[in-house]
């Protein structure tokens, strides 16, 4: 699991002699940051998706805010610069000075931590922010929106297929934690152990793997002629910090969604939509489409397969061609069922005349399955004279079957 770790380690204020003056020390927070985990790239090296892997895990920017439970006043503030945060070893030490009020009689704190805030426009957050307004922050219409629906080079107002150069936003906070320890050294948790904050992305991705069967029957697609994300499926805000709120049920959360469906363009093979179809021939065959389909495995072996798939580095037979990506795509969490459709057209060997046009359908196991922090494989296979479709995510598997019969399990893949 991808997850940043925050250890907070309090030191008080110690006084001591200097000749016949006696000074007071600063008080210090040192701030013991663990950073998100490196793809453990083991078996080969998936090149580009390596490189967004790591680009989705980065740390640019680190603001972390310390908050007195009860009342809610500023403990302390840091804007760190993360340096080491980011290397191998991933952790970093920084100090948060504190008053010595607070020191010789601590309370129990809330922490809150906020990673990449310029990805998505929230940069004024400093040591001005109260806890509340850090509760009711939002993501909001100008970042990892569905824009206009369609997926156009060096557009503004595109969906987000790519990892900005400020990272992606990414929060975490524990609240009500409480000091532990005596004079000179206390720190935030309990006696067996330090608290930990998760950080987790702000946002959650899908992509679409695409194949089809080598030896086709007595129907051979024509053509994808049409991939979409229905509209109304992702609100027009999200909130910047978790928690434990529903935004179907919580008064305060964002209530509209946006219109718009995505519509995925054909740009080099990589995007269809139904005016320029994704033709055949342009589509990866296999000899076996199930093959690539979850089945038990360990979520980053589910993972590891279909990376390294995409990117021609192993398959599950030796003629397979490298799997098609279209993605990743990253969005605001929601608290709905994504769903989607797909057109396609087939025809009889040897017919001149297509088939009328086809359509299949897809969907997330449950509503909540995309909130924060959630990755949506679409894995869609041309077999038996038709369109297969296979989700899987980090909260439960659709598995394709003749009698659409949902298989909930418990995956996670990002």
């Amino acid at each position: 699991m991808w997850m940043l770790l925050v250890i907070v380690l309090l030191t008080a204020c110690s006084d001591h002699s200097n000749g016949s003056s006696e000074e007071t020390e600063d008080c210090f927070l040192n701030i013991y940051v663990y950073g998100p985990g490196r793809p453990m790239l083991t078996r080969a090296d998936v090149g580009e998706i390596a490189h967004r892997e790591i680009k989705e895990s980065t740390v640019h920017s680190l603001k972390i805010w310390v908050f007195k439970h009860d009342g809610g006043s500023l403990v302390g503030y840091l804007n760190a610069t993360p340096t080491l945060l980011n290397e191998t070893d991933g952790q970093e030490m920084f100090r948060m000075k504190v008053e010595k009020e607070f020191a010789d009689y601590p309370e129990n704190v809330d922490v809150y931590v906020v990673a990449n805030a310029g990805s998505v426009g929230l940069t004024s957050l400093g040591v001005s922010t109260s806890r509340d307004e850090l509760d009711a922050a939002k993501i909001g219409e100008s970042s990892f929106g569905v824009g206009n629906g369609t997926f156009v080079a060096n557009s503004v107002v595109s969906p987000v297929s790519e990892v900005p150069s400020t990272g992606l936003p990414m929060s975490g906070v524990e609240k009500d934690q409480p000091i532990y320890g005596s004079y000179p050294t206390l720190r935030i948790g309990s006696q067996d152990a330090m608290t930990t904050v998760q950080l987790t992305r702000a946002v959650s991705k899908l992509r679409f793997v695409l194949c089809r069967i080598a030896s086709e029957d007595d129907k051979e697609l024509v053509s994808i002629d049409g991939i979409q994300l229905d509209g109304e499926m992702i609100p027009t805000a999200s909130y910047l910090m978790p928690g434990t709120y529903t935004y179907s049920s919580d008064p305060a959360a964002p209530t509209d969604y946006e219109n718009n469906p995505i519509v995925y363009v054909n740009a080099e093979n990589k995007y269809v939509n139904a005016e320029n179809k994704l033709l055949k021939e342009n589509i990866p065959t296999v000899v076996d489409p199930m093959k690539y389909a979850y089945e038990t495995q360990a979520a980053q072996d589910y993972e590891d397969m279909i990376n390294e798939a995409i990117a021609g580095t192993s398959h599950a037979n030796e003629s397979d061609e490298p799997l098609m990506e279209l993605g990743p795509t990253y969005l605001r969490e929601s608290d709905k069922q994504l769903t989607g459709t797909i057109q396609y057209t087939v025809r009889a060997k040897n017919a001149s005349k297509n088939d009328p046009q086809a359509t299949t359908t897809f969907s997330m196991a449950a509503p909540g399955d995309f909130l924060r922090n959630r990755s949506w494989i679409i894995y869609v296979f041309y077999m038996d004279a038709k369109i297969h479709v296979l989700t899987v995510t980090d909260m439960g598997v659709k598995s394709w079957t003749s009698d659409n019969i949902n298989d909930d399990k418990s995956v996670y893949n990002w």
